[in-house]
């Protein structure tokens, strides 16, 4: 596909021109301290840090109610991790360096994506802010041990996920980075995304950040940042009945308002890499790039490179393509058991990589493939291949061994359920015979079948000659019936956002600070770039977005 030049793009005309709003069309003016644009995972860490500190803090929300917490933090040297000693032991320097270098292996000669990938301009290493990496690796420790302590008033308790399997899918190697906030069973449990129709963990996070006394305003959206020469002295908002107030910051402004993945236009435009192997996307509502506008209308720079969070579970009809028209979906419309190494095809039938290696390496090779998109094939074995298989974060089946509990793992029967309702919607298909399926999902019968058997050939060798897969993945498919589906990506979200520096504040193209103007979580940019996102360090998006927003309420506060 054709690439759009990043360089012309983020300068252009892309963002739209800056609103002119008058003073006279100015309702309310509101004066706080501290004010906090998105109350989703940035937005409400910083305010419970906010109100901590004894600051005036108001959080507005364009939304009427937060954003999902989610339950996947990645931390280094937490309290919990300490407690379980050796196993959930990282050494700062090695993940430091897995960081900085994420993506360089899939560029050499092919590298894990086999020999037919051909790197973009935006491939290479250490395109990101190292001092924005150490940063999360020296911080987030202190972090959620903060949040730990916040929240155990309501019973949550702060857990270390270590059971990382085998340490490695292909060359890339396993962190125990995931740290969780588990809930009690009497107020949702640890099993639970939402109970009684509010998610688990956003109450918690609501419910503390008010016992400080911190304003939180709904159906509000940040429209521009208000300056005094170089410093942003607060934001003008507008409300649901189309009415502007202007919220005065004497300490500063974070903006904490996500990425663009709402935005179908940006997408196109900024991030096409993502959109040509994507056909399902995730979207939490107002998450259409106006913090990313309001920073650069202040003067702030957004990231050059794009960088998204695709998993590999956007599936797709027999047949189908990724790109734009693109589905729309939640959790239930993805695919989860496809992130698992199963056999891996092209719609000519062939394989195109090593299936045993994170989520991204085996999705952009397919901007190079017909359609977008790929087939996964697996058997009547499949579970018992599935424990071998032992993937990690949220792909992970098979129940953690980690103690405490932390209760990851889909299991048997719910992965099932997703089975039958993949199959009910007319994706997942299923034959006693290769040739059968493969009629079904539209691939070429002889070419699949052959390449089914050259696959159990060196499965049962225990050597992948073509593609270098882990030999504890690379298990037969001899078994029927026979399952397939098309599969492609799924778009969560945009990390591609404003250049910050090391104190979250917002840079300018010159890279000075604005003072006062802060940015956390997707609508910053920095610490991710190359469209890779490091699936095997689980959380680490999480993470850093809490880590930043704590460091930026500190570093308004006086506390760095």
């Amino acid at each position: 596909m054709k690439k759009t030049s990043q360089s012309s793009d983020v300068r252009g005309p892309w963002y739209g021109p800056e609103p002119e709003i008058p003073s006279s069309a100015i309702t309310e003016t509101i004066e706080t301290e501290i004010l906090i644009c998105g109350a989703g995972n940035a937005g409400m860490a910083a305010a419970i840090v906010a109100g901590s500190r004894g600051a005036k803090t108001i959080v507005i929300e364009k939304d009427k109610r937060m954003g999902l917490i989610k339950p996947y933090m990645g931390a280094v040297d937490t309290r919990a991790q300490k407690a379980v000693g050796e196993k959930a032991r990282i050494d700062k320097e090695e993940i430091v360096r897995e960081l900085v270098s994420y993506g360089a292996r899939c560029t050499e000669n092919g590298g894990v994506y086999g020999p037919r990938f051909k790197p973009s301009k935006y491939l290479g290493s250490n395109r990101v802010n190292e001092k924005l990496v150490r940063l999360w690796a020296d911080e987030s420790g202190a972090t959620f041990d903060f949040l730990a302590d916040e929240l155990s008033v309501y019973g949550i308790k702060h857990v270390a996920e270590y059971d990382v399997g085998h340490g490695h899918h292909g060359p890339f190697k396993s962190f125990p980075t995931h740290t969780k906030l588990l809930v009690p069973f009497r107020k949702g449990g640890p099993f639970a995304v939402m109970h009684a129709g509010v998610y688990v963990l956003e109450k918690f996070f609501l419910k503390k950040a008010r016992s400080y006394g911190v304003n939180i305003l709904f159906n509000t959206a940040m429209v521009k940042v208000v300056k005094e020469g170089n410093r942003a002295v607060g934001v003008i908002a507008r409300k649901k009945n189309g009415k502007y107030i202007r919220i005065n910051a004497s300490r500063g402004v974070l903006i904490a308002t996500g990425g663009y993945v709402a935005n179908e236009e940006w997408l196109a435009k900024l991030n096409p890499e993502a959109v040509s192997v994507s056909t399902l996307r995730y979207i939490q509502k107002g998450n259409e790039g106006d913090g990313i506008k309001a920073g650069v209308w202040a003067g702030g720079e957004k990231d050059e490179y794009p960088s998204a969070m695709v998993f590999d579970r956007g599936p797709a009809k027999p047949g189908g393509r990724a790109g734009f028209p693109m589905k729309t979906g939640a959790t239930f419309d993805s695919f989860f058991f496809a992130s698992q190494p199963f056999l891996k095809v092209t719609m000519d039938g062939k394989r195109y990589c090593s299936e045993s290696v994170p989520y991204d390496v085996i999705l952009y090779p397919l901007q190079n493939e017909k359609n977008g998109v790929s087939c996964i094939i697996w058997d009547a074995d499949y579970w018992k291949q599935v424990k071998s298989f032992h993937t990690i974060g949220c792909s992970r089946m098979v129940p953690s061994t980690s103690t405490p509990g932390t209760f990851e793992g889909m299991g048997y029967l719910p992965n099932f359920s997703l089975m039958m309702l993949m199959k009910m919607k007319g994706l997942l298909k299923k034959s006693r015979t290769i040739e059968g399926l493969a009629k079904k999902l539209k691939l070429p019968p002889e070419e699949l079948k052959a390449t089914v058997e050259r696959y159990n050939r060196m499965a049962r060798l225990g050597k992948d000659s073509d593609f270098g897969k882990d030999p504890h993945t690379l298990l037969p498919l001899e078994k029927p019936p026979y399952y397939g589906i098309t599969n492609a990506g799924w778009l969560l979200t945009t990390m591609d956002g404003l250049r910050i520096n090391e104190n979250i504040q917002v840079l300018d193209a010159k890279g000075n600070a604005i003072e006062g103007l802060y940015a956390a979580g997707d609508v910053a940019g920095g610490f991710f770039a190359n469209n890779f996102y490091p699936e095997l360090i689980v959380g680490v998006a999480v993470g850093k977005t809490m880590t930043f927003a704590r460091h930026a309420v500190l570093h308004m506060t006086g506390g760095v």
